[in-house]
């Protein structure tokens, strides 16, 4: 082995390592996100109509997690074990990309911050496929800098790339369009139209056969194309019409997005914004500040496409930055390095490593709500545990206090429930996501449910009463009685609410509240 790869394969693996060590200790053991428990559901059976897992479909990743399955046996440990390599793999590719593209400096520092991004390390701990789709990106983007200086190696493995993408999360090659047209045109410069044209024929066979791989297949699960279109539409109806500008979400959208775009992209970013700030100012004060060349062009045209979306039609949660936060990461190691240049070399390893620093005491050490209040929350391990710690306390107090045949259980977490408590009646109270419009309020549209418990399914215990569990501790604002509600105390402070019914009267749930009805009121009599 030359000495040059033999130093970046010890780079690499210690990276690698780096990556996967970090993660082990914090790893979530609960189902964390709602569409965690749609990919747990879709590892049995695959329905994108039915969101298992939501659209567009994720089928490559689904297919991923039924093969590592295999091992565990467990959706959620075989979901946090493809994040956590999925981190180790991510942090190398960032390597591999950051020397290619400058030098072997900013690679090693472009990872080192990447790898203690807070963001990043907290989706690296979760049931969520954010950290194999930014491993696949930041492959993606190495391979076509590859391709855009000349190299026919790259090409294939560039366009497989892109598929493999696609099949994990069919927007990311739309997202990187504009990556794969500046590649496409430096390589023509390069290599000349004979030589590109063959390459460039042979990449889309490649990359067009492997996603037939997988998208007929999915549209297949729908009934052919027309029914997966149908269920795209449905969809993105239920929130674009809020946050589309192109739908009518006007100024509300527009400003929604912003917002959570840009506390995303700077919780992602974190420490390291400093330096490139810093040198930003330098070279901006001294008059040296030059954009120009391949690289900021190839820089530039990557996050674009992702970015538009994000702005104009819809802002998710946190991990769908991962798409475009590399950039922002290597533009971080490319002014730490040019900021101590001409130093000792220490000096460089000791700045990366205090930010890196810096980074690791933001994911351990920040409370979930820093400021208190609970409008303001960030991602960090005490959000890990304190998730864990909610839902576990719920599921083994009510397994142990509450038969399955005479409970229901009310909640708006009422994915969980039907995951991790299939036995039981649960009832679905949806409530307006933060950032939503009417955020905190049922959600409009569902209509109201009147019941007695055996229209529920339920079977009065021996006094003639059936328990409703109030899951969700804030679901008590819109409780309106008028029978008398009780706590069971739980283990960390928090207790569990919940009030009787008995068989001559009925809940009503859904619409703006819930609550108990005389039978005969509820039935017109």
């Amino acid at each position: 082995m030359q000495p040059n790869r033999k130093t970046d394969f010890l780079i690499a693996a210690g990276l690698f390592l780096l990556g996967i060590v970090t993660r082990v200790p914090f790893r979530s053991h609960i189902l964390y996100h709602w569409d965690s428990v749609n990919f747990a559901f879709a590892m049995s059976r695959f329905d994108v109509a039915a969101e298992q897992p939501q659209p567009p479909g994720y089928i490559a990743y689904v297919w991923l997690c039924r093969l590592v399955n295999l091992l565990f046996h467990d959706p959620q440990t075989t979901m946090v074990w493809i994040s956590i390599v999925s981190s180790g793999l991510a942090v190398v590719a960032m390597y591999l990309l950051g020397r290619a593209m400058f030098d072997r400096r900013v690679g090693w520092v472009g990872a080192l911050f990447l790898a203690t991004s807070p963001l990043f390390w907290f989706y690296g701990e979760i049931a969520l496929p954010h950290v194999l789709d930014s491993f696949l990106v930041i492959l993606c983007a190495w391979l076509l800098w590859e391709v855009m200086q000349g190299q026919a190696w790259a090409v294939v493995p560039a366009a497989a790339s892109l598929a493999a993408a696609g099949g994990v999360r069919q927007q990311t090659p739309v997202f990187l369009a504009l990556a794969v047209l500046c590649a496409a045109v430096g390589f023509l410069r390069r290599k000349g139209w004979a030589e590109g044209l063959w390459w460039g024929t042979l990449a889309l066979i490649v990359c067009g056969l492997l996603c037939a791989g997988w998208f007929f297949p999915l549209i297949r699960s729908t009934g052919g194309l027309e029914g997966y279109q149908q269920v795209m539409a449905a969809f993105s109806e239920r929130f674009q019409a809020t946050t589309s500008l192109f739908r009518g979400a006007g100024w509300f959208g527009l400003s929604r997005n912003l917002r959570k775009l840009i506390m995303y992209t700077a919780f992602g970013w974190s420490v390291p914004l400093v330096p490139l700030v810093s040198y930003v100012l330098l070279r901006v004060r001294g008059r040296r500040f030059r954009i120009g060349g391949e690289r900021t062009a190839f820089l530039i045209a990557w996050p674009l496409p992702s970015l538009f979306f994000y702005i104009t039609i819809h802002m998710g949660q946190q991990g769908l930055v991962f798409v475009f936060l590399p950039v922002l990461l290597l533009a971080s190691a490319v002014a730490m390095v040019r900021l101590l240049e001409g130093r000792r070399r220490a000096a460089l390893a000791v700045g990366a490593a205090t930010l890196a620093l810096a980074n690791t005491v933001l994911f351990i050490a920040l409370p979930e709500y820093p400021l208190g209040s609970k409008q303001f929350k960030v991602l960090s391990w005490d959000t890990l545990r304190n998730n864990d710690t909610y839902y576990q306390e719920r599921f083994s107090a009510i397994k142990e206090h509450f038969p399955a045949e005479s409970t229901a259980i009310l909640a708006a977490n009422w994915r969980h429930v039907e995951y991790y408590l299939p036995e039981y009646v649960r009832l679905p109270f949806d409530v307006e996501a933060k950032w939503e419009k009417g955020q905190g309020n049922p959600t409009a549209g569902r209509p109201e449910v009147v019941a007695t418990p055996v229209e529920m399914g339920l079977q009065p215990d021996g006094e003639d009463r059936v328990a409703i569990i109030v899951f969700d501790p804030f679901l008590m604002a819109f409780y309106e009685g008028p029978a008398p509600t009780y706590e069971l105390p739980l283990k960390y402070g928090e207790a569990l609410e919940y009030f009787l019914l008995t068989s001559d009267q009925a809940l009503h749930y859904g619409g703006r509240s819930f609550g108990v009805r005389d039978y005969e009121h509820s039935s017109g009599r």
